[in-house]
């Protein structure tokens, strides 16, 4: 019988894992809405927003809307000045 922590352990690495995905999904095609990642990348859409919920708490997404949408892009690595 699984533990609650063997459950946490479980669900934190899926979380990370599809937030790999999510980065990845979005660092080769652009910003994206909530339901075409979870198009894209297979995933049920709460293990998604969880994923995003996760990179954004590390300060790599931003949100911004586009028409009627609502998107999700990475933030841009600026270089350090030299």
């Amino acid at each position: 019988m699984a533990t609650s922590t063997d459950l946490h352990e479980e669900t934190m690495q899926k979380i990370g894992e599809c937030s790999g995905q999510v980065w990845g999904y979005l660092s080769t095609e652009g910003p994206a809405t909530i339901t075409k990642l979870t198009k894209e990348i297979g995933e049920k859409k709460d293990l998604v927003l969880q994923a995003v919920g996760w990179l954004a708490r590390e300060n790599k997404l931003y949100f911004f809307e586009k028409g009627r949408n609502k998107l999700i892009g990475l933030i841009d690595h600026v270089p350090p000045h030299e």
